[in-house]
């Protein structure tokens, strides 16, 4: 009589953890693994123009503490534009290099470039992306490339 029991129990356990651990599967496949009908269809981005490469002079900004001259900051990038319109920004290159060493010595005097003491180099892209589009216009510059960057301590 007590094999007949356990046996009955061992049944229904096997059963209920099998109900379980199908109902588990079920929640699993409908609620965490992506369907392919169920996802919106993601549109491509439009390629990108093809671009050219206008190579800047080294641009050497002082960085000025409370008494003097604290280091000189050297950086050198090469502006990636769209490539019909290379021509157009090497014939304004000296006014694209005059604004963006500007905006540079703006940028290095407020300190808006620096952390601490060393140069945060996204944020030096972004203000020579932003000064050179001022003189080009926006959508010519793609991205500006930072080849160099040196800082020498007085």
């Amino acid at each position: 009589m007590g094999v007949i029991k356990a046996v009955i129990l061992l049944v229904l356990g096997l059963l209920l953890l099998g109900g379980a651990g199908f109902g588990g599967w079920m929640i699993y496949n409908k609620y965490f693994v992506e369907h392919e009908e169920s996802a919106p269809k993601k549109e491509e981005p439009p390629p990108k123009p093809p671009t050219g490469f206008v190579r800047m002079a080294p641009f050497v900004v002082p960085a000025i503490g409370t008494q003097k001259v604290e280091q000189f900051v050297t950086v050198v990038v090469t502006l990636e534009v769209v490539l019909d319109k290379v021509p157009y920004v090497q014939a304004r290159q000296p006014l694209v290099y005059d604004r963006c060493l500007s905006a540079l010595y703006a940028a290095v005097d407020d300190r808006s470039v620096m952390t601490g003491n060393l140069v945060n180099i996204i944020a030096v892209k972004e203000k020579l992306s932003a000064a050179a589009a001022k003189v080009v216009g926006e959508g010519v510059v793609q991205n500006v490339l930072v080849q160099v960057v040196t800082q020498r301590n007085l």
